[in-house]
């Protein structure tokens, strides 16, 4: 018997509903026996997708994103780039790949200039825009913008796996290893606190055009873009996953999630900036403990591309729709309540645009 594919087993089970009630609705197609799968889209008036609930059970939902189309632009921070990229890559596949979204990654910084130069419709950003060479640029450039804030991201400071000189630094210590004066004076760990094995300490970050970087000099060395220059920069935090895992004294810096992503490459340090060491995790974000270097990420959607592109404000949306399931998927961390009713007035202030 010729095996049947999953391709033409959805093509058929969706013909079969669709001849025993059109428009097929989420209970019909439970009722019917139909397994909920992400590769299923049924083509009808009330064409129906399977997408994960807040618990992240796969379910039927009816898919109001199935007649949008138009191409959205988006550049911007690597720390936001998956929460970006899952979001699009469903997107795309709600809308039946009638709508394009082309994710590009610049680093915050990098994003800002494309976004305040026309050239992208939102920018992604682990950071806020700056008064002072950002927002002043786009406001020269006659473009104006509304800022959404999207989930919550802790930066962690980490080593390689085998490195077992320490579970923990304070920020005097962190500070100690990454301000200007440290060049040529801070390299080996036995530098930096009395005991510390004799191991070659190499350094990985973030390069000068990303929100990490930005947000981790000003959490640590007191000014943004501050730092020592012998370290080894990227905008791509997988060079930097790569750098610690192959260098035994190696440490680097990025967002929470790629830890996450990579847990016998890199191993996170606890923080202490005063009231004892902290992990790095879902709880100690949201309840702000892990303190300086938790922080909240964001997209900025220039206003002009919503009034002209309805796609622009339905990407935005879909977002919102199934942020818990996405959030999730990428590793980050959910919105606080308060977060939360931010979130949903800034999202009323892009619709408002449409």
């Amino acid at each position: 018997m010729k095996k049947v594919t999953n391709r033409a087993l959805a093509i058929f089970i969706s013909a079969a509903l669709v001849s025993i009630v059109s428009p097929v609705t989420p209970a019909q197609a439970n009722k019917a026996g139909v397994k909920c799968s992400k590769a299923f889209t049924f083509a009808n008036k009330n064409a129906l997708v399977c997408k994960k609930d807040a618990k992240g059970k796969l379910v039927w939902a009816k898919n109001v994103y199935n007649n949008i189309s138009g191409e959205i632009r988006v550049d911007g921070s690597s720390t936001v780039t998956p929460l970006i990229a899952i979001t699009a890559e469903d997107f795309q596949k709600a809308t039946n790949k009638k709508a394009r979204v082309t994710v590009a990654t610049s680093g915050t910084g990098g994003g800002f200039e494309k976004f305040c130069k026309g050239e992208t419709d939102i920018s992604m950003a682990s950071r806020p825009i700056k008064a002072v060479g950002e927002a002043d640029k786009c406001a020269a450039a006659g473009i104006k913008f509304t800022e959404v804030i999207l989930a919550n991201d802790g930066l962690a400071v980490v080593v390689n796996p085998k490195n077992n000189i320490t579970q923990c630094l304070t920020t005097a210590e962190l500070k100690k290893i990454w301000e200007p004066a440290a060049e040529d004076k801070i390299n080996n760990w036995s530098q930096v606190r009395t005991g510390f094995a004799k191991t070659p300490l190499v350094l990985y970050g973030a390069g000068s055009d990303s929100g990490t970087f930005d947000y981790f000099t000003e959490a640590i060395n007191g000014k943004s873009k501050v730092t020592r220059p012998d370290y080894n920069p990227s905008e791509d935090d997988n060079v930097t996953v790569n750098g610690v895992y192959n260098t035994l004294g190696g440490m680097g810096y990025f967002g929470l999630s790629y830890v996450l992503e990579n847990p016998t490459k890199v191993k996170a340090l606890q923080i202490d900036s005063g009231k004892g060491c902290v992990s790095p995790s879902t709880a100690t974000v949201q309840d702000k403990t892990y303190t300086p270097l938790g922080r909240e990420l964001f997209i900025y959607v220039k206003n002009s591309s919503v009034a002209a592109k309805p796609v622009v404000e339905k990407f935005v949306s879909y977002y919102f729709d199934n942020a818990p399931a996405i959030v999730k998927e990428a590793l980050f961390v959910p919105l606080t309540s308060a977060q939360l009713t931010k979130a949903k007035a800034d999202l009323a202030a892009v619709k408002a645009l449409g």
